[in-house]
């Protein structure tokens, strides 16, 4: 499956999480709680190797990278150890149908990914190239 999530996303130009979370949950059963952590850790370790050939090339800012780096280790860390254990074991119940938290999190990140998704298919980007010189806003990052 990994063979097959890196074609598809070499191909569409997607981020790695998009088929990883529903394969891990899915095709594995692994619990989503669970999933969204490998998740990381294999998009983390991929994204290092392709990273890898930017380095080699100076194409990387290591300001942007501890920044946001920082700042994402700092969110994945607050989810992890204080949103993810208050989430309470049943949501909310109406007649017979209960959210729990695992439905909670797959129902999150489908929309999530819909944004996404939209642009991969009209092939609308935000970024635009240019041959300026990039000022970065660092407390925005």
């Amino acid at each position: 499956m990994a063979l097959v999530i890196g074609l598809t996303l070499g191909l569409l130009g997607g981020g790695g999480s998009i088929l990883t979370v529903p394969v891990l949950v899915y095709l594995l059963a692994m619990d989503p709680i669970v999933a969204t952590g490998y998740s990381l850790f294999i998009v983390g370790v991929s994204s290092f190797f392709g990273a890898f050939s930017y380095w080699t090339k100076k194409r990387v800012d290591f300001k942007v990278v501890a920044v946001l780096g920082s700042a994402s280790i700092a969110a994945v860390y607050l989810a992890r150890r204080v949103i993810v254990p208050a989430i309470p074991d049943e949501i909310f119940q109406i007649g017979d149908f209960m959210l729990t938290p695992n439905m909670s999190i797959m129902v999150l990140f489908a929309l999530l990914m819909l944004g996404p998704s939209y642009s991969m298919i009209t092939g609308e980007t935000s970024s635009k190239e240019s041959q300026e010189a990039i000022k970065y806003n660092y407390l925005g990052l």
